[in-house]
């Protein structure tokens, strides 16, 4: 089974995603898997799989399994074996549709679609290695998304400067990305608008894609049980077990005159691009200078980050075949 769309929910983390993925995993047709994160970094290693022999499904399978957030997807390796032996891809992108049909078959669903928040980096890529791509990038007001970062800064900025600083980073590139896709491939859609009017927004969405509208994507809550209790931080989405509702959180409430100042000082331009409220006041003085610290700060953390991210996947993957080979 090759899906007639591949659809792919991407944004800046804690805006959303995994509630609008919810949503879509309970369409009748449709499973979502929940942050496979290997697409495009495995991408960068398809010349180890895409051999003049051949497509090496051991290698591709070693790779695999080798990543724990695919693990956590719950395929087991002979499930993916059978369904790489009955496609025998021939290349890297019919080898991931290959492993997606299986989670869907596994879910007893027809179609399959991907919820990694950080494909938002990659929309250009995905979209040139699946051709009926398609991406949904869901968008919420970056203040909102900072404090709810602080409250577990284990997953990323540690700081309302650097959360700034991401979101803005994460906001513009889903948006270039999609700009140089097109309309016909890239949507976005507000969490803002996600929890007040969870219909109209789904109702669009399957518009997009392709999909009937079912009413039981409302009711993603009364299924949620076995999937909170499988995600990393249990406690993180809690609020998925309750119905879809606006306002649980008031960033306004919860946010300090220093770090509202701090965020609206790096990303006010974007909020203001896409039509989020900002207070107009300049920062002080302080707060200037405590923004070129954090600028210079989050760029090394980034290229950091982004080293020890490629060193340690090479590393993974080379283990992996090292074993295989063993």
């Amino acid at each position: 089974m090759n899906n007639p769309v591949f659809p792919h929910f991407v944004g800046c983390g804690r805006s959303g995603t995994t509630l609008l993925r919810n949503i879509f995993d309970s369409h009748s047709s449709l499973a979502m898997t929940h942050e496979s994160h290997f697409i495009g970094p495995m991408a960068r290693f398809r010349s180890r799989y895409e051999l003049v022999s051949g497509f090496d499904v051991d290698a591709f399978i070693a790779d695999l399994y080798a990543d724990s957030n695919f693990v956590r997807q719950g395929l087991r390796e002979e499930t993916v074996r059978s369904a790489l032996d009955a496609k025998r891809p021939h290349d890297y992108p019919s080898a991931v549709r290959a492993v997606f049909s299986a989670y869907a078959d596994a879910e007893g669903k027809e179609l399959y679609g991907d919820k990694t928040p950080g494909s938002v980096t990659q929309i250009v890529l995905l979209a040139e290695l699946f051709p009926e791509a398609k991406f949904v990038h869901i968008i919420r007001d970056g203040r909102a998304v900072a404090l709810s970062y602080l409250e577990r800064p284990e997953w990323g900025p540690e700081t309302m400067a650097e959360a700034a600083h991401h979101w803005k980073n994460r906001v513009r590139r889903g948006r270039a990305g999609g700009g140089i896709v097109g309309t016909d491939r890239y949507m976005e859609v507000r969490y803002e608008n996600v929890v007040v009017d969870p219909e109209a927004v789904a109702r669009a969405v399957c518009a997009f894609l392709g999909l009937s509208f079912e009413a039981g994507m409302l009711r993603s809550h009364e299924q949620s049980a076995d999937f909170i209790a499988s995600t990393k931080d249990p406690e993180a989405f809690k609020n998925l077990s309750r119905p879809i509702t606006p306002g649980l959180r008031d960033w306004q409430e919860e946010i300090s005159e220093r770090d509202r100042r701090i965020f609206e000082a790096i990303a006010g331009d974007l909020l203001v691009q896409l039509g989020y409220p900002v207070s107009g006041e300049p920062p002080d003085l302080a707060t200037r200078a405590r923004l070129i610290f954090a600028a210079v700060s989050w760029q090394r953390k980034r290229v950091a980050a982004r080293i020890s991210s490629r060193t340690n996947k090479s590393k993974t993957i080379a283990g992996a075949r090292k074993d295989q080979v063993g």
